[in-house]
């Protein structure tokens, strides 16, 4: 598949995502204002964190990040125009001309992930 940038066969996925101050990792919280649930994996991480020679943080994450398990999101696709109008964890809707936006009168698709369509799992 072609515009796959991550999948998962166990149903969800893990992904750096910027989170608020006080995010705990095992402490679930949603991303954005679409209701995506995600339970962080790590601790954010702080701009002092990543300073810090006596801690050890985990690799690839930047100020601000902590590393999330996305519930329920088996998929995530690159390369599907999403419109600008939706924000970062937001739900995404296919209306019936094939576009992808935030509008709730097409068939909720998912969220809005890193600029990716995150897919909600088949129910």
């Amino acid at each position: 598949m072609k515009t796959r940038a991550h999948g998962a066969p166990e149903d969800g996925i893990t992904l750096p995502l910027n989170m608020p101050a006080g995010t705990t990792n095992g402490i679930p919280t949603t991303y954005g204002a679409g209701g995506l649930v995600v339970v962080p994996v790590t601790d954010r991480v702080t701009a002092e964190d990543l300073t810090n020679t006596n801690k050890a943080t985990p690799q690839g994450l930047k100020a601000g990040q902590a590393s999330c398990y996305l519930v329920g999101v088996p998929l995530v696709l690159q390369n599907i125009p999403i419109d600008v109008a939706v924000a970062e964890g937001g739900k995404v809707y296919k209306a019936a001309d094939g576009t992808f936006n935030g509008v709730n009168t097409g068939t909720f698709v998912g969220w809005k992930v890193s600029g990716k369509l995150a897919l909600r799992a088949s129910q």
